[in-house]
């Protein structure tokens, strides 16, 4: 496999169970490194510590509120400073939880606590965002809601994002390129540019143009189980 993912852009990569997007991700960010090959950060391969990375489970820590949780990596790095402080509460507002940064895990919906869990992602100090599946836990409503907000903050984050998701509707709502995955040699078997102006509305999911690509991804997602069966 050799590919280049474009800088400030958010990337889909969906495929069936098993054909190892959430190996690529830890491929790339270096927490399993290749057995034959080389992956690159900005032209370096040193990625481990540089890449923020959000999985499936939230992993807030229960014993710390929420601005703390947040803010935890930048803590961590010495970066935690009024102009950080600034920026997490601007972002906090955008995503809806400003009035929930006393609260406990415990104390937060699942909504709240993704919400909370993707602040805190996109406030380490990385300019390149790997998401694993973060909303499958969610309901439709939630996703979707959570997709606005996403979209809300596109203007503020300014990152390279790549999204593993088995959801073709949340990969067109978020994307601007989508992947589609498959096992074995040459994993990338189909690319499709997302050209719908950012940020996209709730009501996309009935335009003609989204219906349409979201027809051919199935398909092209058919073609690739059929292939291996």
């Amino acid at each position: 496999m050799s590919y280049t993912f474009p800088s400030n852009k958010t990337v889909s990569i969906i495929g069936h169970s098993g054909c190892g997007k959430s190996t690529l991700l830890q491929l790339i960010s270096g927490v399993l490194e290749p057995s034959k090959g080389k992956v690159f950060l900005q032209d370096k391969d040193k990625r481990l510590g540089e890449i923020a990375y959000m999985q499936q489970n939230d992993l807030l820590l229960p014993w710390l509120n929420v601005q703390e949780n947040v803010q935890l990596p930048l803590k961590i790095k010495n970066k935690k400073n009024a102009e950080t402080y600034d920026d997490m509460l601007q972002k906090a507002k955008v995503l809806g939880i400003e009035n929930y940064l006393n609260f406990y895990p415990k104390e937060l919906s699942g909504g709240l606590r993704q919400r909370v869990a993707f602040l805190r992602t996109i406030l380490q100090d990385s300019n390149f965002i790997l998401l694993d599946e973060p909303f499958a836990s969610l309901d439709a409503i939630k996703r979707i809601e959570i997709y606005s907000w996403i979209e809300n903050l596109k203007d503020y984050i300014n990152k390279s994002i790549i999204l593993v998701t088995h959801d073709i509707e949340e990969a067109l709502f978020l994307s601007d390129q989508i992947i589609v995955m498959d096992s074995g040699f040459d994993n990338f078997k189909f690319k499709m540019d997302i050209l719908m102006p950012h940020p996209r509305k709730t009501s996309v999911i009935v335009e003609k143009k989204f219906i349409e690509q979201k027809t051919l991804l199935t398909k092209k997602l058919d073609e690739v189980k059929k292939n291996d069966i």
